[in-house]
């Protein structure tokens, strides 16, 4: 009986011990998934400044072009097509794109054609012609 009572004792002591094993294993996944989260957390909040730089950037973006959009009046001045020396002609006359290696030129890539510049152009009677128009309609 004394042996069995012992069998009894050690096999207790044993599965106590292996219960906190498994209890000191489950802690240390515990720690680990807790480290997880906390660096999966850092990771959202870092993504999350550099999306909301991003996204101020593109606000400043497009309220640049809004503004610049705005002062080219109704034309069509941000042509991906345009090449030097094209002509855009817009309510307050005909413009000369000079040329530009921003991607969205401004009103300060263009300059504007009169009769003296007209006459000189290969295209000079077309040109005279629309700006004789263009006078006429009173603009």
């Amino acid at each position: 009986m004394t042996r069995r009572i012992f069998l009894a004792c050690m096999t207790a002591a044993t599965l106590h011990g292996a219960r906190a094993q498994e209890i000191e294993r489950a802690q240390e996944i515990a720690r680990a998934d807790d480290d997880g989260r906390a660096q999966w957390l850092r990771q959202i909040a870092e993504a999350r400044e550099r999306y909301d730089a991003f996204a101020s950037r593109m606000v400043a973006d497009l309220d640049r072009m809004a503004v610049n959009r705005a002062e080219r009046e109704v034309a069509r001045l941000d042509d991906p097509t345009l090449r030097r020396g094209d002509i855009v002609v817009t309510a307050t006359g005909l413009l000369m794109f000079k040329g530009s290696s921003k991607f969205v030129p401004d009103l300060s890539d263009f300059e504007p054609i009169g009769e003296a510049r007209a006459c000189r152009s290969d295209h000079g009677a077309a040109l005279l012609d629309i700006l004789r128009a263009h006078a006429r309609a009173g603009r």
